[in-house]
């Protein structure tokens, strides 16, 4: 009998994750409340749950004698598989303490400052007047994030006191812990670094610039390697190493943000989720390393010392989440033709009719492409929105 494996979640930014796991040999369940969504055609049975409550999540893995379990693509889901792999025994998962301490950016900030990790400094506060009695405090501009949310939800740069106060407000009434960071705002440029750990050491990783362009402070758009990755990676490779230790992570992914200011990289954010965006087509095709593969590997707590070196790709991989630029009804996407010759894939996610409430943070589709030259990729990718277009 083939073992089994727990998805949670099953968005299309699993669908990747779900079909490496039913490669490899596993009995694939995923689970969700959402059960329209469309990774659960993909994998071999859907149980409906919800991930968020965990005692639900244990005994649904009891139930159906599930040997592991995936942490999908968000924050939520990576805090849940630490608590369920942590209280089953399971390899392949963190303990729940250190995935607070990855995927809520207070724990986070703490442990960057106890341990002089190279990261803005931040305040972390749990009480709105609190807070805004602060604002005369800081230097502006200033950041203000809550500490639960990702995809840049919540997130604003105050230039004064009183978008100050305004962004503290927003922040508090978004976040459901009611919890908040500020931290200086650091002018540059936005980069990934994504590694993969064997025995605490990186053993493969990629590089990537992030772009934003409707919602800045949601990445949609990325592109391998990154400007000045050399350099970068000099630096945040024996970070990042020294992170695992001081932690003990367990083998596999972990993902950072990182800001390029004056040559010195600043760690904006940490992650061991899976990365969504359909990040792993651009990671796979640029380290030419099955990435989606060796990540479950890893969740199951399976041997990944075998897992090649990242080799040097030709030219630049990259991919672009498809979004609209107003809210209406969604009629399909169009693609400059000068640039359809780049795009090696190609996946419209809405049908035609698709009412679009939201976006700044929907999704219509995505697209991978691939430039042969440096004047190719710096001529299309940081506009890339202006060549691919959502029709209403």
């Amino acid at each position: 009998m083939r073992k089994k494996l727990l998805m949670l979640n099953a968005s299309e930014h699993e669908i990747p994750f779900i079909l490496a796991a039913r490669k490899i040999g596993f009995y694939v369940i995923t689970t969700s409340t959402k059960a329209e969504y469309a990774g659960h055609q993909y994998g071999d049975e859907y149980i409906s749950g919800d991930y968020n409550d965990y005692e639900e999540m244990i005994s649904l893995m009891k139930k159906y004698e599930i040997d592991a379990i995936s942490q999908g693509c968000t924050d939520d889901c990576a805090l849940a598989a630490a608590y369920v792999g942590e209280k089953l025994g399971l390899k392949g998962h963190d303990t729940y303490e250190n995935a607070q301490i990855i995927h809520r950016k207070d724990h986070f900030k703490k442990f960057a400052a106890e341990n002089q990790v190279m990261t803005p400094l931040s305040q972390n506060f749990t009480d709105l007047e609190k807070a805004i009695s602060c604002g005369n405090h800081f230097g502006f501009p200033v950041m203000i994030k809550p500490t639960d949310l990702a995809g840049g939800q919540g997130v604003h740069v105050a230039r004064n006191l009183e978008e100050f106060e305004h962004y503290v407000r927003e922040a508090f009434e978004r976040s459901k812990v009611k919890k908040i960071v500020t931290e200086p705002f650091i002018e540059g440029t936005l980069h990934s670094l994504n590694t993969f750990l064997v025995g605490q050491k990186v053993a493969a990783y990629c590089t990537a610039n992030d772009y934003s362009f409707k919602n800045q402070y949601l990445t949609n758009s990325g592109i391998a390697p990154a400007d000045h990755w050399e350099e970068a990676v000099k630096v945040l490779i024996p970070e990042t190493e020294r992170i695992a230790r001081l932690l003990g992570l367990v083998d596999g992914q972990l993902h950072m943000q990182y800001i390029l200011s004056n040559g010195k990289p600043w760690i904006i954010e940490m992650m061991r989720r899976n990365i969504g965006n359909n990040w792993m087509t651009m990671l796979t095709d640029s380290a030419g390393v099955n990435w989606p593969e060796w990540v479950i590997r890893a969740e199951a707590g399976m041997d990944c010392r075998a897992i090649p070196r990242p080799g040097t790709s030709e030219g630049y991989y990259g991919y672009h989440m498809i979004m609209g630029d107003k809210n209406g009804v969604f009629e399909g996407i169009s693609i400059e033709p000068e640039f359809q010759k780049y795009v090696y894939q190609f996946n419209q996610w809405r049908p035609k009719g698709h009412v679009i409430e939201n976006y700044l943070s929907e999704k219509m589709g995505y697209l991978a492409v691939h430039f042969k030259t440096r004047e190719e990729k710096d001529r299309y990718m940081p506009q890339i929105h202006e060549f691919v277009h959502v029709l209403y």
